[in-house]
């Protein structure tokens, strides 16, 4: 009996957009603003010093967030840890390109006992765990 062949998962690619300079700090630190418009709304903004290559591996390496939708193969948000911070990267093509910025919100303990081992693995825990305690809100599974 053979055994079929499975197609790798096709290389993750970073989707920059045309206007989202507005993810982008200054420095070379991570930065999370209050909308404008919006108090409520937080703007994750990455540090201008990340490298393409470091920005990559990041990509390649990024824990998924479970769909909710079966239909879609791809996971629609992964996230990742880079020098302590928590990143989400979304698709809006069905996981084609990914576009990330640094990560406030709810998680789910799953995923962040994942992202502790990114961390540990990076040597960067101690940050991580500022970050996390700081913005993250951990729920469910």
């Amino acid at each position: 009996m053979t055994t079929p062949i499975s197609k790798p998962e096709p290389k993750r690619l970073y989707d920059k957009g045309e206007r989202r300079r507005k993810h982008v700090s200054a420095g070379d630190e991570p930065q999370l603003v209050f909308d404008n418009d919006n108090p409520r709304k937080v703007i994750g903004k990455c540090p201008a010093t990340i490298s393409d290559a470091d920005r990559d591996d990041l990509l390649e390496r990024a824990v998924p967030l479970p769909n909710a939708d079966r239909e879609l193969k791809a996971p629609k948000k992964i996230y990742a840890v880079y020098k302590g911070a928590i990143y989400e990267a979304q698709t809006s093509d069905h996981g084609r390109t990914y576009h990330a910025y640094p990560f406030k919100g709810k998680l789910g303990d799953a995923i962040v006992v994942l992202l502790a081992a990114m961390a540990d693995k990076d040597g960067c825990r101690e940050e991580f765990d500022r970050w996390r305690k700081k913005y993250i809100t951990r729920h469910g599974k």
